[in-house]
């Protein structure tokens, strides 16, 4: 599959912080945002929930065919807990969960050779999405004592796929895809019936041009972008509607696992 898939796309790109890469992401269905990086990279993909909201409802399958028609392949960390289970923990504190799941990812960086990961943005606008990014950076961090240089990059789960800071601009790597590849994209993204409508809210939203830019930015520190982040206006409705029984707060909740988890990864040997 892989000498078949590099005629069609071509060579890694010289841009790239590298030729292994990885993608981390906390729900499946987030690498339809960079799906033409997916097919040049053929990355290790990491997942850490199944996708399956409030509803219980798993959509790891669909992420799996779409992996495996791109040539990436599946790393330890998939699907590896519920969306529920996710959301209990960031209510609990449970830093040695979180903890626990940044040393496997450093040590598979270090085994597979990692050179750069590409994973979710730190948005505040979804918990389990900002977590994922606190993790990658954690592991990477630890990779890196390990003797295992890793380069961070995100891309956007909001708004504009081809959205980026003026700042990041010049370090910023931009793919635009050609006719071939923006197809491949729009089947892929249509063939995921389980994001069907949020691929349809997406598409109106900003429009079919915009996702034949793809962007992978150097990662910023700083906090969600508003205060109270988008979530917890969001997790008040869900409360109401009876899906979850507390509302995850940033302030409360959020910032003080963070700062835990920094500080277990900065005291780990």
């Amino acid at each position: 599959m892989r000498e078949a898939h590099e005629r069609r796309t071509g060579q890694i790109s010289p841009t790239f912080p590298g030729r292994r890469a990885a993608l981390v992401i906390a729900h499946p269905g987030h690498e339809l945002r960079v799906h033409a990086w997916v097919e040049l990279a053929q990355p290790l993909a990491f997942v850490l929930t199944d996708g399956s909201g409030h509803t219980g409802q798993s959509r790891l399958a669909s992420t799996s065919r779409l992996l495996d028609q791109t040539g990436a392949s599946s790393g330890g960390i998939y699907g590896r807990l519920t969306d529920r289970v996710l959301y209990a923990a960031i209510l609990g504190g449970d830093v040695d969960l979180f903890a626990g799941l940044a040393r496997e990812l450093a040590q598979a960086l270090v085994d597979e050779r990692i050179d750069y990961v590409v994973g979710d943005a730190f948005e505040g606008h979804n918990p389990g999405h900002d977590l994922c990014r606190v993790i990658i950076d954690a592991a990477a961090e630890l990779a890196g004592r390990a003797g295992q240089r890793v380069a961070c990059l995100d891309f956007p789960l909001v708004g504009r796929p081809d959205g980026c800071p003026p700042a990041l601009a010049a370090q910023a790597i931009s793919l635009a895809l050609d006719d071939a590849a923006f197809a491949r994209k729009l089947a892929a993204m249509h063939a995921y019936v389980e994001l069907a409508g949020e691929v349809s809210a997406a598409l109106a939203e900003t429009g079919f041009v915009a996702f034949r830019i793809e962007c992978l930015r150097p990662v910023c520190d700083g906090g969600p972008p508003e205060d109270p982040p988008y979530y917890e206006c969001y997790g008040e409705r869900q409360v109401m509607a009876g899906h979850y029984g507390r509302v995850l707060r940033y302030r409360e909740h959020f910032a003080p696992l963070e700062a835990a988890l920094r500080r277990r990864i900065e005291v780990t040997a």
